[in-house]
């Protein structure tokens, strides 16, 4: 009984001393602000747990798709050059002028037309079963110019940005206008034929400049415009230059090969067997005569 009796005794007293406690002025306060904190210190905890588990699933999402390839790899002011035509079905028929290539890469690369010589400022593109083709926007751009020339064909040019842009020539028709925007793949026109060029057949002929100064277009083939870099090519190569097509079409060039390159079309394309082909491209490329500049 007597212990029973201080028990009770000491409950009364523990009793008191809290009801003494929660008389005071700060005890709630107090009380209010160890609750928010314990409530607060919560919240923080989980939100740096599931922040972890987010980066967590991120990194195994990461290394689960390493081998998958976006659906989005580039925005559209990334885009590459693309083949202008079905790169399984087409070639290069005719190489560009390359001032560090090989004295017979560089007769290859020269147009005959009435008994004068210039320097190949594109290429030309054939099907391998030397029929007409689509030909395709190598990259999204504006059309500037698209008409008809008695000596080069339907011809149309695209601009891009940083200065660049891309020519097609030796067209048979011509599927866009002046002003009209196109996209990268869109069809703008099919191969055709040229006065100024009969040798090639039916065949495009398509140029990328830089600030009007003529490049390799085979050297940018999965670049960007902003890659591109003018760059000397020959006696051809200066700013604001026509092409050379419409220089030789224009006043001729004096320039005179160093034996008789008048080649038929397949004497052209026997210039390019041997060499290694990248199908990625849609042709075969001569590797030692790259400009590894451009």
């Amino acid at each position: 009984m007597t212990d029973n009796k201080d028990q009770k005794k000491l409950q009364e007293k523990e009793l008191s001393g809290l009801r003494k406690l929660a008389k005071r002025r700060w005890f709630y306060p107090a009380l209010y602000l160890c609750a928010a904190s314990l409530i607060l210190t919560g919240v923080l905890l989980f939100q740096m747990h599931s922040s972890d588990q987010a980066s967590q699933d991120a990194r195994d999402r990461v290394v689960f798709n390493q081998d998958k390839p976006s659906s989005h790899p580039l925005n559209a002011g990334d885009e590459v050059f693309e083949w202008p035509a079905s790169a399984e079905d087409t070639q290069v028929i005719q190489p560009f002028y390359d001032a560090k290539g090989t004295e017979q890469d560089q007769q290859a690369a020269l147009v005959n037309y009435n008994n004068s010589y210039v320097q190949n400022t594109g290429i030309n593109i054939g099907a391998n079963d030397e029929k007409s083709f689509t030909v395709t926007a190598a990259m999204s751009g504006k059309v500037t110019e698209a008409k008809k020339d008695d000596v080069l064909g339907y011809k149309v040019t695209l601009q891009h940005k940083n200065g660049v842009k891309t020519m097609y020539q030796s067209l048979a028709s011509v599927d866009v206008a002046v002003g009209q925007q196109v996209a990268q793949g869109e069809k703008i026109g099919t191969a055709g034929t040229e006065a100024l060029n009969k040798a090639m057949g039916v065949h495009l002929h398509f140029e990328i400049r830089k600030n009007d100064v003529p490049v390799s277009p085979e050297n940018y083939m999965n670049k960007s415009a902003s890659d591109v870099k003018a760059v000397k090519v020959g006696a051809q190569s200066t700013t604001a230059n026509p092409s050379a097509s419409e220089k030789m079409k224009d006043q001729g060039s004096t320039e005179t090969p160093k034996q008789d390159t008048g080649k038929s079309k397949d004497q052209s394309k026997s210039n390019t067997k041997g060499t290694k082909s990248d199908s990625s491209k849609g042709s075969t490329i001569d590797k030692s005569s790259l400009d590894t500049h451009n």
